[in-house]
């Protein structure tokens, strides 16, 4: 059955590469002839390969631009191979948002309301952990409400690597560990220092940051198993390969730093290839509970679970402005009309500087995500980043299965290569050199992908600061109480590693009317990104 479907489609190829030019329209009548040459998860079989290999030496010349790029998005769907160059896939709709939106145009009410207790501005991954945090306000009584300019995770929050990790790894040159990481920026953004208050500085930073990690990622588990949240949680472990001796010492440093291995562990090159076959000349770090999830299926279930429980969502609601000084309480005006509103927690990330342009040190990057189908999944639910941290693997767990000769396999996430400075975060576009660089570093650790093409390619707005560190804090402007306003925003390419933490002292520190020790004013305050 297999040899004359086969045949079929090539006999069918053979008749289309008598025309002058081959369209779309072509490739869609010969994916349709293919149907029986794919397995029961549809990926390719060895005869469909042979098959593609032959109707691209056949057809290559002839195909138009659109016959061109209906062929590559039918070999990467099906896990296949071409021989020819990879161009950039069509598909430019993240995995994340594949499927529909369940809080797409969502409103609470038809009408916003003119005043809340609490507002919240931004439903991504801080947004919504700040409003599942702010349920105690709502059960005594208070008016809580999330207001977005598109659906929730539509932005940074739906469109990242979907990876949380127990130490974010920004870095200045060659990786040398969280404390020397700190040190350098701290020579570059605070000169003035001397150099035993450098040092000083360095591991009190180092260790709040582990600090920040750990509960972030213990709150997140939390959440996700008491509030049952299906969003393909994975902790099976964030495994960080170093590439040179220089780079294994320091993560071998951080482990001792971090002092619990439950928590941070060294992996020698040996256990690496053992656990996930990947060779290595050199070691690296295991976080064992660190892992991956699907962003938008976590947003989506908080946020859902806030809803039940009286907290208002407005969706597709565009913030202009925050006034302050008209009165006791911020005035939101949006382009629905105004709400006053006694407290504001600002969660827009890249966005940050459209509301309060004196905090353009809130930088937009842009990252850039690649899928590849049906790869064998060596990784056991874990996330593996190499190549200086600039590049990191996992399986999201939607797509992972066994097929019909044991193999574990699924879609491959691939991101990284160069996060950049970008254009206004609402117009990113997608870079072929960074696809080249990805693309290099994938063939190299998966051999088997080489000559497979991506089924889709994305990017995504991202917010730095320049030392590296979010802006969490509050936010004070003339004539506003100077505890009604909470900025978080700015997590430098690491919201899972920040973000449902940073929501809850979003919230707690409205509460209290002041900082928290964990978040000290002078290491994590906007006020410091002031120019």
């Amino acid at each position: 059955m297999t040899l004359d479907a086969s045949s079929q489609l090539l006999s069918l190829a053979h008749r289309k590469s008598e025309l002058r030019e081959v369209r779309r329209d072509d490739l869609v009548e010969l994916r349709a002839a293919a149907t029986g040459l794919v397995d029961g998860h549809g990926r390719t079989t060895p005869a469909l390969q042979e098959a593609l290999y032959e109707i691209e030496r056949l057809l290559r010349p002839r195909f138009d631009p659109g016959a061109a790029a209906a062929f590559q998005s039918w070999v990467a769907s099906v896990g296949a191979r071409m021989r020819g160059l990879i161009a950039m896939p069509e598909e430019e709709t993240p995995y994340w948002q594949l499927l529909p939106n369940p809080l797409a145009a969502y409103r609470s009410t038809p009408e916003l309301p003119t005043e809340v207790d609490l507002l919240i501005i931004g439903a991504g991954l801080t947004g919504a952990s700040a409003a599942y945090h702010a349920l105690p306000l709502v059960q005594a009584g208070q008016r809580v409400a999330v207001v977005d300019l598109a659906d929730p995770a539509s932005q940074a929050s739906g469109r990242n690597g979907g990876n949380f990790e127990l130490i974010p790894e920004n870095f200045l040159g060659p990786y040398e560990g969280l404390v020397r990481e700190r040190y350098k920026f701290l020579r570059v953004t605070r000169p003035g220092l001397q150099e035993a208050e450098l040092r000083e500085q360095a591991e009190r930073q180092a260790r709040l940051v582990v600090g920040f990690g750990l509960r972030n990622s213990e709150r997140f588990r939390r959440i996700v198993t008491e509030e049952r949240i299906d969003c393909d949680y994975s902790p099976h472990g964030w495994l960080r390969v170093a590439e040179t001796a220089e780079e294994e010492v320091a993560l071998r440093e951080e482990v001792a730093l971090v002092g619990n291995e439950e928590l941070l562990v060294y992996w020698s090159p040996e256990k690496i290839f053992a656990e996930v076959g990947l060779r290595s000349y050199f070691g690296g770090r295991c976080a064992p509970k660190s892992g991956n999830y699907h962003p938008r299926k976590f947003v989506c279930g908080v946020l859902g679970k806030a809803l039940e429980r009286g907290v208002g969502l407005y969706t597709r609601v565009r913030v202009d402005n925050i006034v302050t000084g008209a009165g006791p309480d911020p005035i939101v005006c949006t382009s629905e009309g105004d709400i006053r509103a006694r407290r504001v927690i600002v969660a827009t990330n890249a966005f940050t500087s459209h509301l309060f342009p004196e905090l353009e040190q809130i930088a937009c990057f842009q990252s850039q995500i690649l899928n590849l189908e049906h790869v064998e999944d060596r990784l056991k639910g874990m996330t593996v980043t190499e190549k200086k941290g600039d590049l990191y693997y996992n399986f999201p767990g939607a797509s992972r299965y066994v097929d019909a000769q044991g193999v574990r396999r699924g879609m491959l996430h691939v991101g990284g290569g160069l996060d950049r400075p970008a254009p206004p975060p609402e117009d990113l576009q997608r870079s072929m050199a960074v696809l080249g660089l990805v693309k290099a570093g994938t063939d190299r650790r998966f051999p088997d992908t080489r000559g497979q093409p991506p089924s889709r390619v994305w990017t995504g707005p991202m917010a730095f600061t320049p030392d590296r560190l979010p802006a969490l804090g509050f936010f004070r402007r003339s004539g506003a109480d100077p505890q009604s306003l909470v900025v978080a925003a700015g997590f430098n390419g690491y919201g899972g590693s920040y973000c449902v933490e940073a929501g809850y002292t979003a919230v707690e520190m409205l509460a209290a009317g002041r900082a928290l020790p964990e978040v000290p004013e002078d290491v994590f305050s906007p006020h410091r990104l002031l120019l």
